[in-house]
């Protein structure tokens, strides 16, 4: 009796296993999931006034899993992420405690990068957009990034300019070249620090 119920222990403990390894080969590497330059090529010219076609593109962004809310009000939108809380320190790097935008955790963290990808892949191919709001809530962070953009226009370097006219171009240049670069994160949210909001959770 005892090695029967052994026998389905271990086997319980294998199936678990094997499904647990199937999910993360399905999952591709974080920083692939930001070379999204398919999507954006797809919607690039797409009007703020097409309140679907934005939902749309949002909502096929890195990281939508964890997107609550997406709203157009006029020439701006707004967006909120949420994810569950055994992501979180994923998220931030915070591990548990309330973000520091100084800090090196947060400009290596999961979150500035969507925050400078979002940025700049809405900004890049909605012509018309002149205002985004990006919320991030978790337990212990609310973290709320707001800009324009004639600040855009001002940060954005030449080279990228042009990156949405194909796919390929905006996953090397704005992707691999910018967001997935520490120092240009870093250059990023300096340029934008009284932009960026952080307090604690309530």
């Amino acid at each position: 009796m005892k090695k029967i119920i052994l026998f389905i222990l271990c086997m319980g403990f294998g199936l678990s296993a094997g499904s647990w390894f199937v999910l993360n080969l399905q999952q591709p590497p974080e920083e692939e999931r930001f070379k999204d330059g398919q999507v954006i090529a797809r919607h690039v010219g797409i009007s703020v006034s097409n309140t679907a076609a934005i939902e749309e593109l949002v909502k096929q962004l890195p990281f939508s899993e964890a997107l609550t809310a997406v709203s157009v009000e006029g020439t701006s939108v707004k967006m909120t992420y949420e994810p569950a809380e055994k992501e979180q320190a994923d998220w931030t790097g915070s591990n548990g405690k309330t973000v520091r935008s100084a800090g090196a955790s947060f400009l290596e963290s999961r979150l500035s990068k969507l925050i400078m990808h979002q940025t700049l892949a809405l900004f890049l191919s909605v012509s018309d957009l002149s205002e985004l709001q990006i919320r991030y809530t978790d337990t212990f962070s609310d973290v709320t990034f707001e800009t324009d953009r004639q600040r855009i226009e001002d940060y954005t370097p030449r080279d990228i300019e042009r990156a949405t006219s194909s796919a390929t171009r905006f996953n090397r240049v704005v992707v691999e070249d910018y967001v997935l670069v520490g120092s240009r994160r870093s250059v990023f949210f300096k340029k934008f620090q009284d932009a960026l909001q952080i307090l604690p959770s309530n």
